[in-house]
C-alpha cells in the first residue's frame, strides 16, 4: 500500500511565490505600456478585457502578496539563511566583492531614476512615448479624468447647453439629469466616456450610431457644441472663408490647422472657445 505524500509547505510556498512574480512581471509589462489614465478612463481601454484599474489592482494585489510569500519563504528557510550568514561572516577575511558590487549597481539604478540619464532617461522617454501614442485627436476629453464631472459640468467645460446634452442623449433613449456622473452614466449603458460624448454633444446621431459611429466634424445632430467641431467646419457654418479665419488667428498670434477642433485651439492658448468664435465674428 502506497504511503499518502504529505502536504509539503515550503513546496506550496516557493510555488506561491514563483507564481505571484510571473504574475507581477505581466502586469508590470501591461501597465508599462497602458495610455495615462485620462486617455484610459476616457475612452474605456481595456487589455485582455481588463481596464487599467483592473490591471492596476492586480498589480498592487500581486505584488503585496508576493511580499508576503518571500517573507514566508523566509521564514521556512530561517535556518539555512543564518547559516549561510554565519558562513559569510567566518569568510569575510577574503574581500568578497559581490554584495558591494550589488549594492553600488542598485545605487546607479536608483540615481539614474531619480536624475535621469541615459540609458535611464531613455527607458522613461520610451514609456512616455508609448503612454501618449494611445491619445487620438478624436477622442480627447474637454478636461482631465472629464468622466469624473457632472453632465452639467462637463456641458459648461464643452460650451455646450446642457439642455442640448440632455435632448441629445433622449433622442438616444438615455434618460439623464444635469447631476449625473458623466462616467457613470457611461457605465450603466455599457459605453465608454467618450462614445456617450460624441452622443451628447450631437456627434454621433441616432443615425449614424449604428454606421459610421464617429460622423465627422461637427456633423448633424441638435448641436454639437462650438468647442468640438473643426475650425473647418466652424467656419462654413458662420460663413467665413477658412484662409481668412487662419490669417485673423495667425494675427492674433493663434496658430491652426483647418482640421483641428476648437476646444484644443482654445487650449493650446489658454483661452475660451468663446474668445475664438468672437475673433472670427468680429474680423
Amino acid at each position: 500500500m502506497e504511503r499518502k505524500s504529505r502536504f509539503q509547505l515550503r513546496a506550496f510556498v516557493s510555488l506561491l511565490t514563483a507564481f505571484s512574480f510571473l504574475i507581477l512581471a505581466v502586469t508590470g509589462i501591461i501597465l508599462f505600456i497602458t495610455p495615462p489614465g485620462r486617455v484610459a478612463n476616457w475612452t474605456g481601454w481595456t487589455f485582455w478585457h481588463f481596464s487599467k484599474h483592473e490591471w492596476s489592482a492586480l498589480h498592487i494585489c500581486f505584488g503585496s502578496f508576493f511580499i508576503l510569500t518571500c517573507l514566508a519563504h523566509l521564514w521556512l528557510n530561517i535556518k539555512p539563511m543564518i547559516r549561510y550568514f554565519i558562513r559569510t561572516v567566518e569568510t569575510a577575511k577574503q574581500l568578497r566583492w559581490e554584495p558591494a558590487a550589488a549594492l553600488v549597481f542598485c545605487g546607479i539604478i536608483f540615481w539614474g531614476t531619480m536624475k535621469p540619464f541615459v540609458p535611464f532617461s531613455s527607458l522613461l522617454n520610451f514609456n512616455e512615448r508609448i503612454k501618449f501614442s494611445w491619445e487620438q485627436p478624436t477622442q480627447q476629453a474637454p478636461i482631465a479624468h472629464a468622466e469624473l464631472l457632472t453632465v452639467a459640468e462637463l456641458a459648461k467645460q464643452a460650451d455646450v447647453e446642457t439642455d442640448t446634452i440632455l435632448q441629445n442623449l433622449q433622442s438616444h433613449e438615455i434618460t439623464a439629469v444635469e447631476t449625473d456622473i458623466f462616467g457613470d452614466l457611461a457605465s450603466e449603458h455599457n459605453m465608454s466616456p467618450n462614445e456617450l460624448f460624441l452622443i451628447a454633444t450631437g456627434v454621433t446621431t441616432p443615425s449614424n450610431r449604428n454606421g459610421h459611429g464617429y460622423g465627422g466634424g461637427g456633423g448633424g445632430g441638435s448641436g454639437g457644441g462650438f468647442g468640438q467641431q473643426t475650425l473647418e467646419s466652424a467656419c462654413q457654418e458662420m460663413a467665413i472663408d477658412i484662409q481668412t479665419a487662419l490669417d485673423t488667428l495667425k494675427a492674433a498670434g493663434i496658430e491652426a490647422t483647418p482640421d483641428m477642433r476648437i476646444r484644443a485651439i482654445a487650449d493650446e492658448n489658454n483661452i475660451h472657445p468663446s474668445q475664438i468664435r468672437n475673433m472670427l465674428e468680429n474680423q
